[in-house]
C-alpha cells in the first residue's frame, strides 16, 4: 500500500473539503491501494497566537520517512506573514518533504521545487471582465478583492489592472477595495466605494461569490438591485451563487478535479513515469441573471432547492444529536466516559471509529497543578510541562469510539499512533490537534473522515469533543489542586471574567474596600443588543462568538485595575476605579468601537451591539454595590430604549 500524506493548512470553506473530497473519490473509485492520512491545522493568521502555535503543531507529528508521497495545500506562505505561527510551520514541513526526496505536490500554491495543480485565476479573471466589456458595454467598474497580499486574489486583481490597461491609460486603482472574502466584506466595500464616487458604477466585479453576495445585500439597503441598476459578479460558483436572487455570474473552478489530479500524479510518479511540473484545471464561465444574461435554467433551481430542503433536514437531526450530546457530555468525569458517551456521534459523522491519542503527563497530577500556577497563557518547555513543539515518543491511547462503545482505552502507544484495528489500513485517516492553547496535549485520529470534511456543520461535533477533554482536564485538575478550587470556581469559562460566584465573592469585596477607603467607583452595567436575533438567524454557536467579541472587546479597552463579571448569559458588570465622566464615556465609546474589531466578531455576518448605563458610586453613602448595579441596570435600558428606537427610525427611513 502507497501511503501519502496531506497537510492542509486551516480548511474552513467549500473549496478546500472539494479539493480533499476530489482526492478521497479518486482513491475510493478506482479501488487504489493508497492510504491518506491528513494532517490538519484549522489555525489562521488573524487568531490567538498560542492558539495557532497549538494548531501547527500537528504537522510535527508525523515521521515522513514512513510516507511516499506528499500533498501541500497551505492557503498563504506570503513573506507579509514571516511573524504568524503557521508561517514558520507550513516552511518547516515543507523542508522537511523536500529534505526525503519523494514526490510531493501543492494544490492552489506554488512551491519551488514541488509539482502543481491550480486554476489559472489571471486568465479566469481575465475572461470575467471581458465578457462584461465586450458583451455587455460596461465600462465603468469596482472591484472588491480579497487581501491586498493575498495570492490569489493578487492574481485577480493583477489580470483586472492589465486588462484595463491595454484599453487606455486611465490609473483605474480608486477603482480597487481589498479586504477579505466574507459577505461583511463585500458590504463594506460598496459603502465605501458608494461613498468615495458617489454614483453607481455599469459593474462591479467581486474576487469570490461570497463577497459578491454582501455587495448584492448592501446595495438593496440602498434601493438598488442588480442586474437592474448595476451588474455584478462573483468568482467559485458556490452553491449559494446560483440560489441567490439575481443568481450570480461566476467561475466554476471545479475543485475536485484538482484532488484527482493530485491522485493521477501519484500514479504516473509511482510507476515511473513523467508529468508536468505544473497541470492547469480549467475553469467555465457560469453566465446567469446578475451580469444580464440568461437565468438559471429551471433543473437547476429545482436541485438546488431540494438539495437545500436536503441538507437543512440533515442538519436539524444533526442539531438534536448535538444537544442530546451536549447534556451526556456534561455529566462525563472521565475520558472514557467521554469516548462512550461521543460513540453515539459516530453514525451521524458517518466516519468508522475516533481515536484520542493524549500525552501521558495529561493523567499527571503535578502537570495538572504547574499548569494551572502558571496560567495558560504562560510557555514553559520545562520537564514537566505540555510540550509545545513536538510530541513526546510514548502516548497513551485514551480511547477508540466506535458506534457499538469504546474499546482499546489508556493503552500505551508510540507517538504516531496508526493501528486502528482495520485490515488492510484505512484508505483515509483525519489527524486533528488536541491542545490547550500552545500547549499540545494530544491528538484525534478520524478514520473515513470524508463526510466530515466535506460538511461544515459536523464540525461542530468535533469542537464539542475537543472541549469536553478540556473540560474533563480542568475538571480533574480542579480535584487535584484544591488550593486553587476557587480561583476557578470564580471564573467564567467562555470569558475568563468573574461568574456569579466571583461576582459576590470578589467584586462585593473590592468595592467595599473601596468605600472603606472613601474612594469612589463606577459602576457599568451592559446588555448585548440582539442576541437572541443572531442565535435564532445563524444558531447558537454564532450566539457565542457574539459574546466572546464583547468580552474581547470589554478587556482590551478597559483598565487593569477594572473588575469585570459576566452576570449572565449576556449580561457584564463593570467597576471601574475612574469617575471623570468624560472619562467613562470615551471608554464605553471605545467599548463599542472595538467589539467589530475583534477576532469573534470577524466570524459572524454582523458585529454584536451593546447598551451601556453606568453610574458614579459615593463611598460616604450607605448604598450597597447591589444598588448601584440595579441603578446602572436602569440606565442601561434606557440606552438600550435609544437604540432601538434609532434603529426603527433608519429602518424606518
Amino acid at each position: 500500500m502507497k501511503k501519502i500524506a496531506v497537510f492542509l493548512d486551516n480548511a474552513s470553506n467549500h473549496a478546500i473539503f472539494s479539493r480533499i473530497s476530489g482526492l478521497f473519490w479518486t482513491v475510493y473509485e478506482e479501488s487504489l491501494d493508497y492510504s491518506i492520512s491528513l494532517f490538519r491545522s484549522r489555525g489562521a493568521w488573524k487568531f490567538d497566537e498560542m492558539y495557532n502555535l497549538g494548531e501547527y503543531n500537528i504537522f510535527r507529528l508525523p515521521d515522513l520517512s514512513a510516507y511516499d508521497g506528499f500533498v501541500i495545500i497551505f492557503n498563504d506562505l506570503s513573506e507579509e506573514r514571516r511573524e504568524f505561527a503557521g508561517y514558520k510551520a507550513c516552511h518547516e514541513v515543507i523542508d522537511r518533504i523536500r529534505a526525503t526526496g519523494k514526490p510531493a505536490i501543492s494544490i492552489g500554491t506554488r512551491i519551488e521545487g514541488m509539482h502543481h495543480v491550480g486554476i489559472d485565476n489571471y486568465a479566469s479573471m481575465t475572461a470575467m471582465v471581458r465578457h462584461l466589456t465586450e458583451i455587455h458595454r460596461a465600462h465603468d467598474f469596482w472591484f472588491l478583492m480579497g487581501p491586498e497580499e493575498h495570492v490569489e486574489s493578487k492574481q485577480r486583481a493583477r489580470a483586472i489592472m492589465d486588462y484595463l490597461a491595454e484599453r487606455d491609460d486611465t490609473d483605474h486603482s480608486d477603482r480597487f477595495y481589498y479586504e477579505g472574502f466574507d459577505p461583511s466584506c463585500g458590504e463594506r466595500g460598496f459603502r465605501a466605494m458608494l461613498d468615495r464616487f458617489g454614483t453607481l458604477p455599469d459593474a462591479i466585479v467581486c474576487a469570490n461569490d461570497h463577497i459578491a453576495i454582501g455587495a448584492c445585500t448592501e446595495a438593496a439597503k440602498h434601493g438598488f438591485t442588480a442586474p437592474a441598476d448595476f451588474l455584478i459578479t462573483g468568482f467559485d460558483n458556490i452553491d449559494m451563487a446560483a440560489c441567490h436572487t439575481p443568481a450570480l455570474t461566476t467561475i466554476d473552478q471545479h475543485w475536485p478535479e484538482l484532488g484527482r489530479v493530485c491522485i493521477e500524479y501519484f500514479k504516473a510518479v509511482f510507476a515511473g513515469e513523467d508529468f508536468p511540473e505544473s497541470t492547469p484545471v480549467y475553469t467555465q464561465m457560469i453566465r446567469r441573471q446578475s451580469c444580464g444574461c440568461e437565468m438559471r435554467t429551471p433543473d437547476e433551481a429545482a436541485e438546488l432547492f431540494n438539495a437545500s430542503i436536503r441538507r437543512d433536514m440533515e442538519m436539524e437531526s444533526f442539531s438534536r444529536q448535538l444537544i442530546r450530546l451536549e447534556g451526556d457530555l456534561r455529566l462525563c468525569g472521565t475520558v472514557r466516559e467521554i469516548g462512550e458517551a461521543y460513540a453515539q456521534m459516530i453514525p451521524f459523522l458517518r466516519c468508522a471509529s475516533i481515536h484520542l491519542v493524549l500525552d501521558r503527563r495529561f493523567y499527571s497530577e503535578r502537570e495538572q497543578t504547574e499548569l494551572l500556577k502558571k496560567g495558560s497563557r504562560h510557555r514553559d518547555t520545562g520537564e514537566g510541562l505540555f510540550l509545545t513543539e513536538g510530541y513526546p515518543p510514548q502516548m497513551v491511547l485514551a480511547f477508540t469510539c466506535r458506534a457499538g462503545g469504546v474499546t482499546d482505552a489508556d493503552v500505551p502507544v508510540s507517538r504516531m499512533y496508526d493501528s486502528y484495528g482495520f485490515l488492510p489500513a484505512p484508505k483515509d485517516a483525519l489527524f486533528l490537534p488536541v491542545h490547550f492553547a500552545e500547549y499540545t496535549v494530544g491528538y484525534l485520529v478520524i478514520v473515513h473522515a470524508e463526510y466530515l470534511i466535506r460538511n461544515a456543520f459536523s464540525v461542530r461535533a468535533i469542537q464539542m469533543l475537543l472541549s469536553a477533554i478540556e473540560n474533563c482536564y480542568v475538571h480533574t485538575r480542579l480535584q487535584s489542586a484544591n488550593d486553587l478550587l476557587s480561583r476557578a470556581s470564580i471564573t467564567d469559562a467562555m470569558t475568563g471574567f468573574y461568574n456569579r460566584m466571583g461576582y459576590q465573592e470578589v467584586a462585593l469585596s473590592r468595592f467595599q474596600e473601596y468605600c472603606e477607603q472613601g474612594q469612589d467607583v463606577t459602576i457599568l452595567f451592559a446588555d448585548m443588543d440582539g442576541l437572541k436575533k443572531l442565535n435564532d438567524q445563524c444558531g447558537h454557536e454564532a450566539g457565542d462568538y457574539a459574546i466572546v467579541a464583547v468580552a474581547q472587546a470589554i478587556r482590551r479597552i478597559c483598565p487593569k485595575k477594572a473588575t469585570v463579571a459576566r452576570m449572565g448569559g449576556d449580561e457584564f458588570l463593570i467597576m471601574l476605579p475612574e469617575t471623570d465622566e468624560a472619562r467613562v464615556e470615551e471608554l464605553i465609546a471605545q467599548i463599542e468601537a472595538e467589539i467589530p474589531r475583534t477576532e469573534a466578531a470577524k466570524k459572524l455576518p454582523y458585529p454584536p451591539g451593546i447598551s451601556i448605563g453606568h453610574v458614579r458610586t459615593d463611598a460616604s453613602s450607605r448604598k450597597t454595590l447591589d444598588q448601584y448595579v440595579h441603578l446602572s441596570d436602569e440606565l442601561m435600558y434606557e440606552v438600550k430604549r435609544r437604540h432601538k428606537a434609532r434603529q426603527k427610525q433608519g429602518g424606518t427611513a
